[in-house]
């Protein structure tokens, strides 16, 4: 046999050659492989002038004995093929690292700009935090659908409300500031133009008078503020107890009855219907004040301010409706903002504390009630108070006594 790029031996089982093919050129060194085997074995040999070589030992048997057929091919086309396989991954391997980094860096690089932009953005405005005109201002968002634009849009609703309520702060500390600083001046004034020489006992009467009143106007305040924050907590704490609305409301209207006739102003009641309650007396008492010293306030002379209370469809409501000046529709929607004033400041009528409306929201949420108004601009408002009915424990004790709130 004389097959190229092949060669055989015959062996018997101690190693001896019995045949080869003509092409074997020299003994096939077997490598410690033993040829006395039972099945086919696997090795690697060599030849001379052949170099290394694959070799399989395949036995079987002849009359004469065991045989053992080596057939073996050379390894140079299998070396060749795994050398250049190595040179080509030696090159390919650092090209394929630069490329991977190359390819890496530009997605990543993409990936991050909009991070990279939310934290530019985020520390400009972390340095016009302290800017009178806001410092929010839209971070922008490139794709609103994948999760930094999700991430962005969140913060955007956060950093809304950060900057409003920042503004509301702000507003919040001048509009206080310039509500004190007026009862302090004339309490200033007052103090040193008494001083400045000897009075007689009326001069001082009549300033103390005037301290007085000026003292009630900071004490209102300061009430109002300690009320509205004990809101803002959710802090205000109602001492519920039953009662009839009807009672609390005449009584309200006994009080506000005598600030009425300075300006010849009536207070007509319709209060025939008796309606028990559960609530804080003292908070409503306080409420329905409010109500109607704002209604005679912004009423002119010789008019009416009507109060109506009705119960029906599963609520209370206690109807103030004036004849003054009524609020524009323009003003109408932020009355009930802190030391907001829909009447011209230059009004005498119009200087109080400017906490009125926005304690009785808050006085009326805190019963889980709701209050509307509507108002025609020159022909006068109309508040309504709407109450959930409430079980109200049966017998209201009558001759309790009520504690009285009275501040506007």
């Amino acid at each position: 046999m004389d097959i190229p790029g092949e060669f055989f031996e015959l062996l018997d089982p101690t190693g001896r050659v019995l045949q080869q093919s003509r092409n074997v050129t020299g003994p096939i060194d077997l490598k410690g492989i033993s040829p006395a085997v039972s099945q086919p074995a696997f090795g690697l040999a060599d030849m001379a002038n052949s170099g290394s070589m694959r070799i399989a030992l395949i036995p079987f048997q002849q009359a004469t004995g065991p045989r053992v057929l080596a057939v073996a091919i050379p390894t140079l086309g299998t070396n060749r093929v795994l050398d250049s396989f190595g040179r080509v991954a030696l090159l390919l391997f650092p090209v394929s690292l630069l490329l991977t980094a190359g390819i890496s860096a530009l997605y990543v690089g993409k990936s991050l700009a909009p991070i990279t932009a939310l934290t530019q953005h985020a520390a400009l405005m972390a340095k016009r935090v302290t800017n009178r005109e806001g410092f929010w201002t839209p971070l922008p968002v490139s794709s609103p659908h994948d999760e930094l634009g999700r991430l962005a849009e969140t913060f955007n609703h956060l950093l809304q409300g950060v900057d409003s309520a920042v503004r509301q702060l702000r507003q919040f500390v001048t509009d206080a500031s310039h509500e004190l600083r007026t009862p302090l001046a004339v309490l200033h004034g007052e103090t040193e133009l008494q001083l400045s020489k000897p009075r007689s006992a009326e001069e001082y009467r009549k300033t103390l008078c005037v301290l007085d009143d000026e003292f009630k106007k900071l004490t209102r305040i300061v009430e109002g503020l300690f009320t509205l924050s004990m809101a803002d907590a959710g802090q205000l704490h109602l001492a519920c107890e039953p009662l009839y609305i009807n009672e609390v409301l005449e009584e309200a209207c006994a009080l506000a009855a005598l600030r009425a006739r300075t300006k010849n102003i009536s207070i007509v009641r319709d209060l025939r219907e008796e309606t028990a309650y559960s609530g804080d007396e003292a908070f409503l008492h306080q409420l329905f004040l409010i109500f109607l010293d704002n209604a005679i306030k912004y009423s002119p002379h010789d008019t009416q301010v009507r109060v109506s209370l009705e119960q029906r469809s599963g609520a209370i409501r206690v109807r103030f409706a004036d004849q003054g000046m009524g609020i524009s529709s323009q003003h109408l929607p932020f009355i009930f903002e802190r030391f907001y004033r829909a009447a011209p400041s230059s009004s005498g009528e119009a200087q109080s504390g400017g906490l009125g409306l926005a304690i009785a929201q808050a006085v009326a949420r805190a019963h889980s009630g709701t209050i509307e108004c509507e108002s025609t601009l020159g022909a006068g408002s109309t508040f309504t108070l709407v109450l959930p009915v409430t079980p109200a424990a049966e017998g209201v004790p009558e001759g309790t006594p009520k504690q009285k709130l009275i501040l506007s």
